[in-house]
């Protein structure tokens, strides 16, 4: 832990200053005495790389992933969560900065460039420059694929950047090459990382797959989120966490904390299960225990809280619910799915960005997206009810002859089916707006469910204007012009 601790003490500093790339040693300049000189640099970089992108999702995975969607109502009056949830996004708003995730694209860079000077020099190991490189092509294509789905076109950048001022010449690339990027950049870290690395807080090869799997995704490739995803179903290192267990009765006095104390509650909670691909590490030795998302969700005066509506579309037999929200007496619900047991004072509490259960769905997705066919459907609804199975036992699973009766579950409904069982299974987790932008929903679904027109040319976010006005080539999004 103390090694670890230095690591991202050092990979801190590096992002303290705009003006400087490495402050390794303290410096008003770069020079060439800045540059990384041994392996404990550069993993320093790279964990600093990690800093960064917790500073940037912390609380935002659920701000750029839920809250445009039909999930959650302001409860607290706050300003720029108001202008979220009701879709009234401005140039202005913090929130529309990537400066963050930039710097987390630099960190990353960092590594990428000084890697192979110190392998060649023989100061590191062929297999520590693989773990360092291979890890921070991932981290790199993750922020971008966070990047390109919240702003649309974003400048790419490949190569370390000294200050702000070296990301002018930068305009916005296309969707397109950002992609093309993302995908080179995942293929190249999973090849460099070995194929049963399973550290549930670190970039592994089955992270790479399971990025590139909704990459594609979000492209509509679906054969090739098959591909991606079955590479990670192959990996017996991952497996799906319990839920629904007969020996638990609906009958029991203690059956909600029962429920509680279930593996799956678990993955929220106590971190690094065996469902998890990857998650964004806290600790209390680091002072960040992560108590954001506290204030965001519970307490007595939440930020936000779920809209009664959408709480209420669970069914009676799923736990899921148990485990997501509770309802107060007051008539509202709180979400819980991150604070189930949890004590800021002795806790950390992670934030699950992957996990097996997401793919499993998302491998339905493609497969009903590619064809038709009762097999298409029998391999697709496996999955399916194998992730119900676990919700609520074997009265909770669609039986083969109604999901092939095609007067009953034609094929959009089919589509739409599958996509109300991610809402359910990932609920709060910051999927939400994304599944539904990819799938052509999310105006028809805000407008059908909280009333709010979304102009489809507002999918993606503003830029903030400090970044218009840093960048050359950098043209606000055309909604927000």
């Amino acid at each position: 832990m103390k090694k670890f601790i230095l690591y991202l003490f050092l990979g801190a500093s590096l992002t303290i200053s705009s003006c400087n790339i490495l402050e390794i040693e303290p410096t008003t300049s770069w020079t060439g005495a800045n540059l990384p000189t041994e392996e404990a640099h550069l993993y320093g970089v790279l964990y600093g790389g990690y800093g960064r992108l917790q500073a940037a999702l912390r609380v935002n995975f659920m701000v750029y992933g839920d809250m445009r969607s039909e999930v959650y109502f302001n409860n607290a009056f706050n300003v720029n969560i108001d202008k979220v949830v009701a879709n009234r996004l401005d140039n202005g708003m913090s929130l529309a900065s990537w400066r963050t995730f930039y710097e987390a694209v630099k960190q990353a860079n960092i590594v990428l460039k000084y890697t192979p000077e110190l392998l060649e020099q023989r100061i590191i190991t062929e297999a520590v420059a693989n773990d360092l490189m291979g890890q921070a092509y991932i981290l790199r294509a993750y922020t971008y694929f966070y990047l390109v789905r919240i702003w649309g076109d974003v400048p790419l950048v490949t190569e370390p950047f000294l200050s702000n001022n070296d990301l002018v010449p930068h305009g916005r690339e296309s969707q397109t090459k950002v992609f093309e990027q993302i995908h080179r950049d995942l293929e190249e870290g999973a090849l460099m990382l070995p194929a049963s690395g399973t550290n549930r807080t670190a970039f592994t090869r089955a992270a790479a797959y399971a990025i590139d799997a909704h990459a594609y995704a979000w492209e509509h490739d679906y054969e090739k989120v098959i591909e991606r995803i079955d590479l990670v179903l192959s990996n017996s290192n991952y497996s799906l966490t319990s839920l629904y267990n007969t020996a638990i009765s609906v009958n029991d006095p203690n059956f909600v904390e029962r429920v509680q104390a279930t593996e799956y509650a678990g993955i929220f909670n106590n971190g690094r299960s065996k469902e998890s691909i990857f998650e964004l590490a806290f600790s209390l030795d680091d002072g960040d225990d992560n108590q954001y998302l506290t204030s965001y969700l519970s307490g007595g005066f939440p930020i936000v809280r779920p809209h009664p509506e959408y709480a209420e579309t669970f069914d009676d037999l799923d736990w899921r619910a148990i485990i997501a929200h509770r309802f107060n007496s007051s008539g509202n619900y709180t979400v819980t799915k991150f604070t189930i047991g949890f004590s800021s004072d002795v806790d950390t509490r992670n934030i699950v960005l992957l996990r097996l259960a997401d793919l499993y769905l998302l491998k339905a997705e493609a497969i009903v997206n590619l064809g038709d066919t009762d097999d298409d459907r029998r391999a697709a609804m496996d999955l399916v009810n194998q992730i119900r199975n676990r919700a609520g036992g074997v009265d909770f699973e669609i039986p083969e002859s109604e999901y092939l009766d095609r007067d009953i579950f034609y094929p959009e409904y089919l589509k739409d089916f599958i996509l109300e069982e991610r809402k359910f299974e990932l609920t709060y987790e910051g999927q939400r707006w994304f599944d539904l932008v990819r799938n052509g929903k999310a105006i028809e679904i805000v407008k059908e469910r909280v009333g709010i027109d979304i102009h489809p040319l507002s999918l993606v976010w503003p830029i903030h204007i400090e970044e218009i006005r840093r960048g050359e080539g950098v043209e606000q999004n055309e909604y927000y012009r």
